[in-house]
């Protein structure tokens, strides 16, 4: 992913597999919401679907967090997990949106996630910053939908727009990593 040089223990295509087990089920979230005919089973399912992936999400990015050489961007990395850990949790105390306060944490927490994310995209030079910031905007504009749209007259733009923010997470880390990949530094000679 975005990880420290040298630091990642992890052979090259298992670095690839949690962003992209991430994206997939986000798309199937929105999939099965968009096709399901009978609204509260959907709703509640799609829900719970969320809160598994937001749980994958905050440990991807605790994984960031231990990857990452620079402090600065350790605390960032670790601070978006969290916030996506308090969000599942708000979700998973009112998965219908109908309390103000557990709608505002969850709109709170992604918010927090994205300026997070966005902070590690202004302070990194080089390569991946593209994905951060577009990563990290679309969780504020998800955060502002979701806290200036309620109440909502039913839950599932909502739950939408929280898909649509796991997976544009998991394209952010899928193309960062396969960009990464492809920019490996040529390896020093051999002596013998």
């Amino acid at each position: 992913m975005f990880a420290a040089q040298g630091r990642d223990s992890v052979g090259g295509y298992a670095n690839l597999w949690w962003p992209l087990a991430l994206g997939a089920g986000a798309a199937a979230v929105l999939l099965f919401l968009q096709f399901t005919p009978r609204p509260f089973l959907m709703t509640v399912t799609a829900i719970l679907w969320l809160v598994a992936l937001m749980a994958a999400a905050a440990w991807v990015q605790a994984r960031e967090a231990r990857l990452t050489a620079r402090r600065s961007e350790r605390l960032a990395w670790r601070t978006a997990g969290g916030a996506y850990l308090l969000a599942a949790a708000a979700l998973v105390a009112d998965p219908l949106l109908g309390k103000p306060g557990l709608a505002m944490t969850l709109a709170g927490a992604l918010a927090m996630s994205g300026v997070a994310r966005l902070s590690v995209g202004l302070g990194r030079a080089g390569d991946g910053r593209a994905w951060l910031y577009l990563s990290g905007s679309f969780s504020l504009a998800v955060a502002m939908m979701i806290g200036f749209g309620w109440p909502f007259p039913v839950v599932i733009p909502a739950i939408k727009a929280l898909a649509l923010d796991l997976l544009g997470l998991g394209a952010m880390l899928i193309l960062a990593q396969t960009r990464r990949r492809g920019t490996k530094p040529a390896e020093p000679p051999r002596t013998r």
